[in-house]
């Protein structure tokens, strides 16, 4: 039997795909990237990329500070505001974290990608993956076929390899939503440098946020949890405005520079990620959202290193359940058991919050207490 012309073929090139492919190609590998875009191209996001993020993308690049190169912003310290007004802060002292448009990041990781071995195709639309006898052995476009024996799925919320594995949608307390806008005019005053994560009587489950500008906007969004979503009745754009206005100290200047976006945020609050013979999904399309934060960077390129670490372990033998399994357990250990431990703590933020509780002396102690901390923490360090 000819060998095949890809060992590992990657479905996406955002920053799940780029790790993927970059670390498989790295190894030996022959990988194809395939991404129906073409680069740069704006994403929807919250923007944030942790400072364990940022080492990431320099291990990627093999540089240093790889970020300060594409506009960003430094983010220094994050304070947690109460519905009273009380700021609890944190600082990320001598490793800040960043806010880097995804127009700029993604780039970023294509030409780290391009850097390497592995070869991208963009403007290329799969439409499905390929399945023979229970395993995935590659994907098809309207008009091509791609054929490996190694198939990693970061293609985003609704990935292909859900419908391939038999998986359903996740919705209810496994799903989040957000809405974003850029904005002009946001006035931070002492705040400089601070991402800021509101919790509302109005956000159930969730927050909303300000985060420093890039180029002199400001990315302002509100996020929750789906079901505390779906129980309130409102859209996402009427719920940012109104967080908007809640706060003039912020935003009485403040105006609108692109439309708003809203976009879904898959859970990393269920064991076993998708995955399975001849398939590894990762980054949203494995579902590792943070569901306290909302943040996912840091997951996407970290699952995307393992998925390629994992594809060229299981070059050799194929990629069977039994690797399948060593793939899930490892992204259990580093992300699924973790967001579990800050779902519970995402749960007692909204007793705190709908019952005031947490305006009791000791209650406002012990959150300046954890906030500060990171013991909890997946995706930063603190000092």
């Amino acid at each position: 039997m000819p060998k095949p012309a890809i060992d590992v073929l990657v479905i996406g090139a955002g920053p799940a795909g780029c790790a993927a492919a970059i670390t498989a190609a790295r190894a030996g590998a022959r990988v194809l990237v395939l991404d129906r875009a073409s680069f740069p191209r704006p994403k929807t996001c919250g923007d944030a990329v942790s400072n364990r993020g940022a080492k990431v993308i320099d291990e990627l690049g093999q540089t240093r500070d790889a970020l300060l190169g594409i506009p960003h912003a430094i983010v220094r310290a994050g304070a947690a505001i109460l519905p009273d007004g009380t700021r609890v802060g944190r600082s990320f002292g001598h490793e800040p974290g960043y806010i880097v448009p995804r127009l700029h990041l993604d780039d970023l990781l294509r030409r780290m990608l391009e850097s390497s071995d592995a070869e991208l195709r963009q403007g290329v639309k799969v439409r499905r993956l390929i399945v023979e006898r229970e395993r995935i052995v590659g994907a098809a476009s309207d008009g091509h076929e791609w054929r490996a024996p190694i198939t990693i799925a970061a293609d985003g919320p609704g990935s292909l390899a859900w419908a391939a594995l038999g998986l359903e949608y996740q919705r209810g307390r496994q799903l989040a939503v957000a809405c974003t806008g850029y904005y002009e005019g946001v006035e931070f005053g002492d705040a400089a440098g601070v991402s800021e994560h509101y919790f509302e009587l109005e956000l159930p489950c969730g927050y909303g946020w300000a985060f420093p500008p890039v180029d002199g906007l400001a990315n302002v969004g509100v996020y929750q949890r789906a079901d505390h979503f779906e129980r309130g009745g409102h859209k996402l754009p009427r719920l940012l405005d109104r967080f908007v206005a809640r706060h003039p100290e912020r935003f009485a200047a403040a105006r609108l520079h692109q439309k708003i976006r809203v976009w879904s945020l898959p859970l990393a609050v269920a064991p076993r990620p998708p995955a399975g013979p001849g398939v590894l999904a990762c980054g949203d399309a494995g579902r590792f959202i943070d569901p306290l934060s909302g943040e996912g960077i840091w997951q996407a390129l970290h699952t995307g290193r393992l998925a390629g670490q994992h594809a060229i372990a299981a070059l050799s033998r194929g990629l069977d359940a039994r690797a399948v399994r060593a793939y899930q357990r490892d992204c259990e250990r580093a992300i699924i058991w973790p967001s579990m431990l800050r779902l519970g703590v995402q749960e007692a933020m909204r007793t705190l919050v709908s019952t005031g509780i947490y305006r009791r002396p000791l209650i406002k102690r012990a959150l300046a207490w954890g906030y500060e901390g990171d013991a909890l923490e997946i995706t930063k360090r603190t000092s």
